[in-house]
């Protein structure tokens, strides 16, 4: 075991919350995720299903949860000699429960026939999005006219708002990947390779007890970094570029996601700096609009605003020319393209509803940047920010992020 698992009781919490906004003899069906098949007789490193483990606890695959107002119950894989033999023990009866907090355990050849007692009294069947799910399609096969829905808008009503101990699962992640920052700020030089530093990043995570990358991650030097989501990360570093690296730890399921941007040579151009420094300035501004009530949409478009004064002061347009632009396609787009902030947890870009305003519990990035084409720069500075009743939390306010304080680190 790599980190210590979550108490059973978030697991608990969370189907009990699940429940309540269940309809009458509604019966959901939760499974866990397949392995991939990468070639041969190989498979891709498993990943659990979010909503399967963030109702269960459970990382183990073939698994099927079933959780109805009557009850909960945990089918998971029967033992055998030969599956041990070659890929390890599976779980037994009693950490199946303590891991999950379910006291209703069984095999899951047992599965068909629990279904076809509980399926004559359910008057609706909710599906969790899965994009290949056998068990699904045998449950439709075998009972045409039950009532099929999606699971999903009730799972992203409950995984938008953090429970206590998945803000701290998301805080030991942003500490592994300060730490990994760290290391490469230690080992950057001209002459190296993009991948180089990815690999940095990775032996640092595994080295701290995380799984690895929550997601591929950007190592864009120079005009790479222009590119939105640049993952072949096979340049050599120019010491006159700047490195872009957007990146985070998995621990638990749960990810954080940090971007910096660094002088490859240790210290920013003039030009580098001015532009390094708008872009901090608009972070520190639109993290402090980060409060209870304020719409998604509204938010990027207070920080789009922002940039326009910025991009003014850069000398990339008038404040003429930004007033003759069609509002509907304001000239801040055009440097500035993608999202301001999207929500974090087990996935990296976790469910969101945009039409539900920010509330105390919700965790959510805080990313602008700048990417000119025509000078062949990209940056972009990323903290996770907690929304609390007091203002915003920054889980990564001690990863440095001044431009000054990170060309100290590097020199």
């Amino acid at each position: 075991m790599r980190s210590v698992p979550i108490s059973s009781d978030l697991f608990i919490r969370n189907r009990s919350k699940l429940v309540k906004l269940l309809p009458d003899r509604a019966l959901a069906v939760v499974c866990s995720n397949p392995q991939r098949p990468r070639n041969g007789d190989q498979f891709y490193p498993y990943r659990q299903h979010s909503d399967f483990f963030y109702l269960s606890g459970i990382f183990q695959q073939e698994s099927v949860l079933i959780i109805s107002s009557g009850g909960e119950t945990l089918f998971i894989r029967r033992p055998d000699p030969k599956t041990q033999l070659w890929s390890g023990f599976l779980l037994s009866f009693e950490e199946a429960l303590s891991l999950s907090g379910i006291k209703e355990v069984r095999w899951l050849d047992e599965l068909e026939a629990f279904l076809e007692k509980k399926l004559t009294d359910a008057s609706l069947l909710f599906q969790s999005k899965m994009p290949d799910a056998p068990l699904y399609d045998r449950i439709a096969s075998l009972y045409p006219f039950t009532e099929r829905n999606s699971l999903e808008p009730l799972m992203k009503q409950l995984r938008m708002v953090k429970e206590p101990e998945e803000i701290e699962e998301i805080r030991k992640a942003c500490s592994i990947t300060r730490s990994a920052f760290y290391r490469v700020l230690n080992e950057l030089k001209p002459g190296m390779y993009e991948y180089e530093l990815e690999a940095e990043l990775a032996a640092e995570f595994t080295r701290r007890g995380a799984r690895g990358h929550a997601f591929e991650p950007i190592v864009a030097s120079g005009t790479n970094a222009l590119v939105l989501h640049y993952v072949e990360n096979d340049k050599i570093l120019r010491k006159d570029d700047l490195v872009l690296m957007d990146f985070g730890a998995e621990l638990n399921n749960y990810a954080a996601d940090c971007s910096r941007t660094l002088p490859v040579s240790g210290k920013f151009s003039r030009r580098q700096r001015e532009l390094y420094d708008s872009v901090y300035k608009v972070f520190v501004q639109a993290r402090d609009l980060m409060v209870p009530g304020v719409l998604m949409g509204d938010f990027h478009r207070q920080v789009g605003e922002l940039w326009e004064e910025q991009h003014i002061l850069l000398g990339l347009y008038t404040m003429e020319e930004a007033r003759q632009k069609d509002l509907s396609e304001p000239l801040w787009k055009k440097y500035f393209m993608h999202g301001t902030s999207h929500s974090l947890g087990m996935d990296v870009h976790d469910p969101f509803d945009r039409a539900k305003p920010f509330a105390p519990g919700m965790v959510l990035t805080c990313e602008p940047g700048i990417y000119i084409q025509d000078e062949g720069v990209g940056i972009r500075l990323e903290n996770d920010i907690l929304i609390s009743e007091k203002g915003p939390i920054d889980l990564m306010a001690d990863i440095p992020i001044e431009a000054g304080e990170i060309e100290d680190l590097m020199q």
